[in-house]
């Protein structure tokens, strides 16, 4: 992990209307490959816009960077990716690394 930081991965899909299930199907399947072959992500969460804009946003959480590229070079993660694609008029993906966490004490 360079400087420190806690790598992410996230997705932003803007998903097609009424194939919302489908959609949350397929990412359910992504999560739980990765979780079963990638020891490195530590949380995968889901989040659902609730002003009903068919947008959702995917966040996992890594150990390291390292992983994350071998994650995204695996064959199966592009069949993965494709399912999901279908199902979405939009796919924007990012990685991201924690520069800074607040919580209440």
């Amino acid at each position: 992990m360079k400087g420190g930081h806690t790598p992410y991965t996230s997705g932003s899909f803007i998903v097609r209307h009424g194939q919302e299930n489908d959609f949350i199907v397929a990412v359910e399947a992504v999560a739980e490959w990765t979780i079963e072959n990638y020891s490195s992500v530590s949380e995968i969460t889901l989040f659902r816009d609730q002003t009903g804009s068919g947008r959702f946003i995917t966040l996992f959480r890594w150990d390291d960077e390292e992983s994350i590229d071998a994650w995204r070079a695996d064959p199966e993660f592009g069949v993965y990716m494709t399912q999901i694609r279908e199902h979405c008029e939009k796919v924007e993906v990012y990685s991201l690394v924690r520069e800074r966490r607040f919580t209440r004490m």
